[in-house]
């Protein structure tokens, strides 16, 4: 799920399910189901900020005309940035 919501911040893929449920979410003002916060699917709330987290730091990045400074002034987002290099990394790996 992270590397679909990376590979979707460069067009590279679709939208993972919890990334377009994110977006609904934003856009609607509503979670997504009915009631309040500790009646949705356990997890599901979790995995929806990590997908949004890692499409905004990945589109970030990649519009940053200098990464290093953008990097310094982003911390918390150039460390998902690293996360899904090592995890592409590790992927290549495998196969």
């Amino acid at each position: 799920m992270i590397l679909a919501a990376a590979d979707c911040a460069e067009n590279k893929g679709s939208p993972p399910p919890e990334l377009k449920l994110a977006w609904q979410t934003i856009q609607w003002g509503t979670l997504p189901e009915p009631g309040g916060l500790r009646d949705q699917r356990v997890g599901e709330l979790e995995r929806m900020q990590a997908a949004l987290a890692t499409h905004d730091a990945v589109s970030a990045w990649r519009k940053s005309k200098n990464w290093a400074k953008w990097s310094g002034n982003n911390v918390r987002a150039w460390r998902i940035v690293r996360l899904v290099q090592e995890l592409r990394n590790a992927s290549k790996k495998q196969t």
